[in-house]
């Protein structure tokens, strides 16, 4: 594994009230990692992204092994409070910058023509909670961040199944919330009807790593 740039690790720009789960960045590296014999996703997607930690770190492996980005990346996310944190964290690349977007929408927006077939790969660690499930915060901010309450896990995944080109991929961490009875990898399934295959690639940290192709 090459050494990194500690600003794409652990430094990142983040809102001081909800900060990112390291998740985040060993979901990046793990999927550079399954996808380094076929590094060649023209157009991609960080869904519910923050301030861009899945993808900005993705694009930065490309960066330091030399692999092509890229040519089209956007970062979907709905709080617009963290635009300001993605552009200071996109400074990291310096000149040499991949060419990205921050589209400032919920993920029900993959639902309509814009984006039917888009993406060769997309990348998510989305809310995993809905919202009768776990204590909710006085913070409106940290509610979104964690609960389904833009949208909810239906939309996520019927999104995600449409805004793929019939040979993309999507990596997604779905939380194992059976204590909450909830098993999300099944309902996921149930909701493709088999038009896609899915099933876990890799671990990380506990949370099942999800590909969808």
């Amino acid at each position: 594994m090459s050494s990194l740039n500690p600003h794409f690790t652990f430094s990142y720009s983040q809102p001081e009230e909800y900060r990112f789960s390291h998740d985040s960045v060993f979901l990046a590296r793990q999927v550079f990692e399954l996808m380094s014999e076929d590094l060649s996703p023209r157009t991609a997607l960080d869904l519910c992204s923050g301030c861009g930690i899945v993808g900005l770190d993705f694009l930065y492996h490309c960066k330091q092994e030399q692999r092509p980005y890229p040519a089209n990346f956007d970062f979907m996310e709905v709080q617009e409070v963290y635009r300001d944190h993605f552009e200071k964290n996109l400074t990291a690349f310096g000149d040499n910058l991949p060419s990205v977007n921050f589209v400032n929408q919920n993920y029900e927006s993959l639902l309509t023509p814009e984006f039917s077939g888009r993406y060769d790969l997309i990348l998510s660690n989305p809310p995993y909670f809905r919202i009768n499930q776990g204590k909710l915060s006085p913070s409106e901010f940290k509610n979104r961040c964690r609960f389904f309450i833009d949208s909810d896990f239906t939309n996520l995944i019927r999104g995600i199944d449409a805004a793929l080109k019939p040979q993309g991929r999507a990596y997604i961490l779905l939380r194992d919330l059976q204590d909450h009875g909830w098993n999300p990898l099944e309902e996921a399934r149930r909701l493709l009807h088999g038009r896609r295959e899915i099933q876990k690639v890799a671990d990380i940290r506990g949370t099942p790593l999800v590909l969808i192709n």
